[in-house]
């Protein structure tokens, strides 16, 4: 091909080139020439389809079934066939692959060309409407789409970016079914039937019966093995029910009888399954006459101690056996059984739960009118009540609910030593907002945090209680609360002298350095908290009221290290 540069194209322009005699015009056959050479050998960049896809075609393998009438052995046939799709230019043929001797004309379905739609769109079928698993509708006849060849799946995946799934069987109809061979189960079925149809005749035609399993009665006759089993029942009031299992070797029928306990509220039929072959696959005829499975037997291989085995519906585990099931296992199938240990379930008695207070009187007077029919008064400890009438403990309190307006409040919390009733009361405070005055009435209640009725003993300086849904911390009592506490140390654990000595029994080191001096007890109680030792509030002052000083205005204690060193040792006996 002759090149022409820019200087050529100038040159051109001028009209005058004509008669330029410089260059050597060229010949009619060296044009003829350059024509043919320049002829098939142009390709543009954007290929058409006809150039880029020529003689590509994508093969799919797909069925469509036919309805047959009026014929007994089949309602309608599989016909398979291959889509042939032509990239080149968009045409399409389905062809069907003849079958020799099915009396159907066969091969080319659709002729090759351009197949639209049905949707009503006027558009025709492309290469992305076929997929495995897609149904076309062509001419009113669906196709499913079942598989492709290795081209068509590459072509998707390569080009198309679009992964083929994988193919798929087309169904089974009887005229395909009937030329298959027949299975093993089809066969053993025919051979079982011919023997029996065998059998009958003999026997019609006046012959004997065959004892197949004489030997095995001579050889096994009252030869029984005995198995201990149970059933688990799930169900809401269901229980451990208990069974003994007999495996005759005579002739492998087994038989199932069922412990009862005394009153046990069952009839007194122990028989739970009546002496019969017990049948791995039970099966139930809904018509009779039809052919039924093959009967599969329990057989001794397979009452193992630890195993379960199904008998009408149930689980049954056998958890035991006999001697002499243990002896027949050791020579038939040289295999020791082993004996399970049945953990009864732990029996729990339920208590109804009594119903809630009716709103008149305390919890006892409701309390009262459940136990009996006739309600009677709850009783009290009459002695408590005249001996401590008059006794009050009464403790200083601040809210610690986070709330900014409640910090500057202070109340009073009494406790009732008669009959462990609990009081509170505001004091006053100026500017507070809140008028003085009673909070909580004097009654029994409860501790949120035990579920419990308070009790004195709950109450100390440091302890933190809840009171109608309020929490007080407990920052002070009165020396009358304190006296009390003291003298009974038995029940005020935060009064007991020696108890509180031997907490402090890490706290010796520390005691022994500060010797000779009085200490705070706040930093006592720091110290106590890095050593892990948990000491309250009222501890450290009973132990400043007994072994230091402790100013109850003011709130402040100390105590005398010396004093509380000499204590310890007399409590140790040094």
């Amino acid at each position: 091909m002759p090149k022409i540069d820019l200087s050529t194209l100038q040159q051109l322009n001028d009209p005058f080139h004509r008669f330029n005699m410089s260059v050597r015009t060229a010949t009619h056959d060296q044009k003829a020439a350059a024509k043919e050479s320049a002829r098939n050998s142009y390709r543009p960049a954007l290929q058409p389809a006809w150039l880029k896809h020529d003689g590509q075609v994508l093969k799919f393998d797909a069925y469509f079934q036919e309805p047959v009438h009026e014929n007994p052995k089949e309602t309608y046939r599989i016909r398979c066939c291959s889509i042939l799709f032509y990239l080149e230019d968009g045409t399409m043929m389905i062809s069907e692959a003849k079958v020799k001797n099915s009396g159907i004309p066969q091969g080319t379905f659709v002729k090759r060309h351009r197949i639209a739609k049905q949707d009503g769109s006027g558009s025709f079928y492309t290469y992305e409407d076929l997929r495995v698993g897609v149904t076309l509708s062509v001419y009113n006849r669906s196709f499913r789409i079942v598989g492709c060849d290795d081209f068509t799946r590459h072509f998707y995946e390569a080009s198309l970016n679009q992964p083929m799934q994988e193919n798929e069987e087309p169904p089974m109809d009887n005229f395909k079914a009937e030329s298959l061979p027949p299975s093993e189960e089809v066969v053993a079925a025919r051979k079982a039937m011919m023997a029996e149809s065998k059998k009958y005749s003999n026997i019609a035609l006046g012959g004997n019966r065959k004892n197949e399993k004489l030997q095995q009665y001579l050889e096994n006759d009252r030869k029984v093995l005995r198995f201990q089993c149970y059933w688990a029942d799930q169900t809401k009031y269901g229980a451990y029910n208990y069974y003994v299992l007999l495996y005759y070797l005579a002739d492998d029928s087994v038989e199932l009888l069922e412990n009862m306990t005394r009153n046990a509220g069952r009839d007194p039929y122990p028989v739970f399954w009546r002496r019969a072959p017990l049948r791995k696959n039970p099966y139930v005829n809904q018509v009779p006459g039809t052919v039924e499975p093959e009967a599969v037997y329990y057989k001794p291989e397979d009452l193992i101690v630890g195993d379960s085995i199904s008998v009408v519906g149930r689980e049954i585990v056998l958890f035991d056996c006999d001697d002499f099931t243990r002896s027949f296992y050791q020579s038939y199938m040289n295999y020791e059984q082993d004996s399970m240990k049945i953990e009864e379930p732990k029996l729990t008695h339920v208590k109804l739960s009594y119903p809630p207070q009716t709103g008149f009187g305390s919890e006892e007077d409701s309390l009262a009118s459940c136990l009996r029919l006739v309600p009677r008064q709850p009783r009290r400890d009459v002695t408590k009540l005249l001996v401590d009438a008059d006794k009050l403990m009464r403790f200083e309190a601040i809210m610690v609910n986070d709330v900014e307006e409640d910090e500057n409040r202070r109340f009073i919390v009494g406790v009732y030593i008669a009959d462990d009733s609990v009081c509170v009361w505001e004091l006053k405070q100026r500017n507070s907002g809140h008028g003085e005055g009673k909070f909580a009435s004097k009654s029994k209640k409860k501790n949120p945090a035990t579920g419990k009725w308070f009790k004195p003993s709950d109450f100390f300086v440091g302890s933190i209680v809840e009171i109608n849904s309020v929490p007080f911390h407990l920052v002070g009592a009165d020396e009358a609360a304190l006296l009390r506490m003291e003298e009974d140390p038995e029940q005020y654990a935060v009064a007991n002298v020696p108890l509180i000595l031997r907490k402090l029994g890490m706290l010796r080191q520390y005691l022994q350095s500060n010797a000779g001096g009085q200490l705070n007890c706040p930093d006592v109680q720091a110290v106590a908290n890095q050593l892990g030792v948990e000491l309250v509030d009222h501890e450290l002052i009973t132990l400043a009221r007994m072994y230091g000083e402790y100013f109850p205005s003011e709130n402040v204690a100390y105590i005398n290290a010396s004093d509380v060193l000499s204590a310890m040792a007399a409590e140790r006996g040094e």
